[in-house]
This record gives structure tokens, sequence and C-alpha cells, in this order.
């Protein structure tokens, strides 16, 4: 088991956990639970750990995270096949119908 990204907000510590998990690495939380007692020992004090279970993804891992969570790239811009409203890259389905986008719907289908 070896130690892989600490962060003091739990919710990206587990958005990371999840993009792993996606790409097949286990992982583990250590210090989920130390929150209550942070007040007792400093805020600052009190680190969220993401540990890898087996030491031979820690290359991939590392690489992983550096490209979707320290520097992701940009996605385009997409138009609704629907109701040809444009959308962000970053949103999975239109903001406006809540269609998903053409190339998503043919790739569920398939």
């Amino acid at each position: 088991m070896k130690h892989i990204y600490t962060h003091d907000n739990i919710v990206v510590l587990h958005s990371v956990k999840n993009i792993l998990a996606l790409n097949d690495i286990e992982s583990y939380v250590k210090n989920e639970q130390t929150v209550p007692v942070g007040a007792q020992h400093g805020i600052g004090n009190t680190f969220h750990e993401l540990w890898i279970l087996n030491d031979h993804d820690y290359i991939a891992a590392t690489e992983l995270i550096a490209r979707e969570v320290e520097n992701p790239s940009p996605k385009a811009a997409w138009v609704c096949g629907e109701c040809s409203e444009e959308n962000d890259g970053s949103f999975d389905v239109c903001w406006k119908c809540q269609s998903a986008p053409v190339e998503t719907q043919a790739t569920q289908g398939a």
C-alpha cells in the first residue's frame, strides 16, 4: 500500500478515488474519520490521504492524477441535437433540455 494523494477537502479526495476506481485502481481513504477531532488538534493538522492498495499501480495512478485532476484537458463545447443550445464541454447533458450529446447517444446504443 502506497500513499498517492493528500487533500484537505474530503469531497475532492473522493473524486480522485472515483477517478482511480474508473480506471481499475483500488484505493483507500485514510484519516476520513478525523474531522470530528480536527478542532482538538487544529484543523490545519488534519489531512485526508488516499492510498493505493497495489504498489504496482503507483505509476499509473500518479500519471492519471496528473492528467485528470491536476491538469485536465479542456473539452470542446457542443451543440445539442435536440434543442440546438450550445453547451460547455464540461456538460454531459444539455443544460436546457437534458438531452445527451449525439455521439454519447450513439455510443450508448452500440
